[in-house]
């Protein structure tokens, strides 16, 4: 898929899928049970504009974050915890600093290469290629415990 696209996850299963813009035959489809969620973009969000509203909730706050995926990032920092226990026991400080540094190194240019991704707090669906807003700030705590409560 290129272009804009959505990601969500089913309302039934709780599955993820993604759909891009513009709406094709499938689009909120869940490949797993089915399912069929109507996402309903607007205006703004066909023409590729900036973010306005979700296309599947129609919330309208949204945070950004990097485009990654959380699991293998507390993977990454488990790895390098143990790494750098076994290089201490084995070869003491100097070895610990650098499994640290190189996994500094390499968190440092991973975050300069990955691209921003726009999550809606109420639903999570996740919007991908489409222009930055600055009214989409980074994750609010405050905002998003509104939204579990």
């Amino acid at each position: 898929m290129s272009g804009p696209q959505v990601g969500f996850f089913c309302s039934s299963c709780r599955r993820y899928n993604v759909y891009a813009l513009p709406l094709a035959g499938d689009a909120g489809l869940c490949v797993e049970c089915g399912h069929r969620d109507s996402p309903a973009p607007s205006a703004s969000l066909l023409a590729f504009g900036p973010i306005d509203r979700c296309p599947q909730c129609e919330n309208l706050y949204f945070y950004t974050r990097k485009d990654f995926p959380q699991q293998l990032g507390c993977a990454a920092v488990t790895a390098t915890i143990v790494l750098s226990s076994v290089a201490y026991a084995l070869w003491d400080v100097p070895a610990a600093v650098a499994v640290l540094a190189f996994a500094s190194l390499a968190d440092f240019a991973l975050y300069h290469r990955l691209s921003e991704v726009t999550v809606c707090y109420r639903c999570h669906a996740e919007l991908r290629g489409f222009a930055p807003s600055p009214e989409h700030g980074p994750f609010d705590m405050h905002r998003a415990e509104e939204y579990d409560a």
